[in-house]
């Protein structure tokens, strides 16, 4: 007898057996021991989940000879007790059970021929009861919209104890005058955990030995596809034998595993462009498809971005790794690192396609995702421009910023100059009244001794940049005072600051604020936002009379903000409308 592949011979014989597609299966028998039968099925999802074998299955519920009624469990063709009726579907020489690849008959012509002509031919008796014609019609979608419209009325209504039952990858292509006569049934991708499990059974049973993370690769090889799995099982099989290692597999498949994927992150994070060359130079020896690793660190890296934003190890079906060892590498980057790297690594492989040297493609996509690390954030761009702002109007220099993830560098001659401009700028008050540093003033007319001691409008500050909420530490910076009065927190701004103010009245700034505010007091105290009018007016505006001014005063304060001269300059721009909220 001629060797079988894996893929054909382990073909599910039961429902039970049919992996990742429970709550189908459950729904198909349920329907078959309840006589609830549709008279029409449409079967869709990716390649290799189990679309054809579950149609043959229903086939043979509704046909087997050992039931005198369909079953929702038909015997196994594995030994010699099935009955002719399951043997002769499974080996696809049934006569009631036509399959059409409407791949290759795609014409109306091929419908009237197989399915028209045919479907009034009454399907043969076994023991008085009639059995049911099914017709399986795989790759539906590549009908012609002529076999589609000559199908319409049979598939509606078609003779009794007849079935169609159509599959399709492609489930947007068929008219919906199609699926609408149909029970649609989805079929979803398979867990890489679920397709080695499958795996471990038939090496079991083929008495393979394999070990579990090559066990990992093969499943992760076969991209939610069982049967792309198991023909990559096939595959290494045959280069290794009966015993089979990682390397193996790596080898056979030509993929990158888990400890390669691991380098190339750490050759990143320690910024190490050399590591990523030999990396790729290997692969290349090796034989390896460039585009097939770029995938696979494409994969990497989500997993490494999971593991940080939410560590659910149900989201980590595609990794090769364990979830310790991606936890530890994902502690290097934070989550806008790996997001960058994932939009820059996914453009590098789609040029890949037409690459003239994908080497040369790969090795500069790995030391530019080096390079990417030593970019600043636009929020922590934003907040340094905040705090030269607020330093040139108190006249204190800025605070000194540690940066762990850039290089240290020598501050070049423009650097020093402009340090220097914002010491002098300071320097230069007048003696008779040196300039008073606004988010220093601190007035509580009823102090509180509930309270911590020291200047409040300092301690909600550093509570602030201690939840890292820089923006929002520079605009109390700007307020002229800060006043504790019982269990209300008063802040005073300047017309001038008016927009630091607009930016904490904000609704979800407010509750971070009250937060700190509450961390500084001991208590939940409530704030209130106060803007004076001139240097001895401390009435609070009305909403109204706020609403009314903002719209001037934030219109001239954005065409004096020195960033906002530069973008107009830059894109040669203007300001048509400012708005506050």
């Amino acid at each position: 007898m001629s060797y079988q592949v894996i893929a054909r011979k382990w073909r599910p014989q039961k429902f039970e057996d049919v992996t990742g597609q429970e709550v189908l299966t459950r729904t198909l028998q349920n329907s078959i021991a309840h006589d609830r039968l549709h008279h029409a099925y449409l079967f869709s999802g990716a390649r290799g989940v189990g679309k054809t074998t579950t149609a043959r299955l229903v086939a043979r519920a509704l046909n087997c000879q050992k039931s005198d009624k369909p079953t929702p469990n038909p015997c196994s063709v594995i030994d010699d007790t099935a009955c002719k009726s399951c043997r002769e579907i499974t080996e696809g020489r049934s006569m009631d059970v036509r399959e059409i690849d409407a791949a290759s008959n795609t014409g109306v012509d091929n419908v009237r021929q197989v399915i028209i002509d045919m479907i009034d031919v009454k399907a043969a008796e076994w023991q008085g009861r009639a059995r049911y014609r099914v017709f399986i019609i795989d790759e539906v979608h590549m009908l012609s919209t002529s076999a589609f419209n000559a199908l319409l009325k049979t598939v509606e209504e078609p003779p009794p104890n007849v079935v169609f039952i159509m599959a399709t990858t492609d489930e947007h292509k068929v008219p919906e005058t199609i699926t609408s006569r149909c029970q649609v049934f989805e079929f979803r991708t398979i867990a890489t955990a679920r397709i080695a499990e499958r795996l471990k059974f038939i090496a079991r049973a083929e008495n393979i030995t394999i070990a579990d993370e090559a066990m990992r690769e093969i499943a992760r090889a076969g991209d939610g596809s069982m049967r792309d799995a198991q023909s990559a099982f096939d595959q290494v099989i045959s280069f290794a034998g009966d015993k089979i290692k990682t390397e193996d597999v790596e080898k056979a498949l030509g993929i990158a595993g888990a400890d390669v994927l691991a380098r190339v992150m750490n050759g990143i994070a320690e910024a190490k462009p050399a590591e990523a060359l030999a990396i790729v130079d290997d692969l290349v020896m090796r034989g390896h498809d460039l585009r097939n690793f770029c995938r696979d660190l494409l994969g990497h890296i989500r997993d490494l971005l999971v593991v940080k934003v939410s560590g659910d190890p149900k989201l980590l079906d595609s990794s090769a790794a364990q979830t310790s060892a991606l936890q530890e590498q994902a502690a290097k980057f934070s989550e806008s690192d790996l997001v960058r790297f994932f939009h820059s690594l996914a453009e590098t492989e789609a040029n890949l396609k037409d690459a003239a040297n994908p080497r040369y493609q790969v090795e500069v996509a790995l030391v530019k995702l080096m390079e990417m690390r030593r970019l600043a954030s636009l929020g922590d761009l934003i907040a340094r421009i905040a705090e030269l702002e607020s330093a040139l109007r108190t006249g204190r220099p800025p605070a000194e910023r540690a940066n762990p993830q850039a290089t240290p560098a020598v501050p070049s001659n423009a650097a020093r100059r402009s340090t220097a401009a914002v010491s002098s700028a300071g320097a230069t008050g007048t003696t008779a009244s040196p300039p008073e540093p606004a988010n220093e003033t601190v007035r509580e007319s009823h102090p509180d001794t509930s309270a911590p001691s020291g200047s409040i409008g300092d301690q909600i500050k550093a509570e602030l940049e201690k939840k890292k909420r820089k923006l929002l530490a520079a605009a109390i910076g700007d307020a002229a005072a800060v006043e504790l009065n019982g269990e209300e927190i008063a802040i005073e701004f300047s017309p001038k600051a008016k927009t630091s103010r607009d930016m904490m009245a904000k609704s979800d700034n407010v509750k971070i604020l009250r937060e700190a505010c509450a961390a500084v007091c001991g208590r939940d105290v409530g704030i209130r936002f106060v803007i004076r009018d001139s240097e001895h007016d401390d009435t609070p505006l009305s909403p109204d009379e706020d609403r009314q001014r903002s719209k001037q005063q934030a219109r001239q304060a954005a065409a004096q903000n020195p960033t906002v001269q530069q973008v107009l300059k830059t894109f040669g721009g203007e300001i048509v409308d400012v708005k506050t909220t």
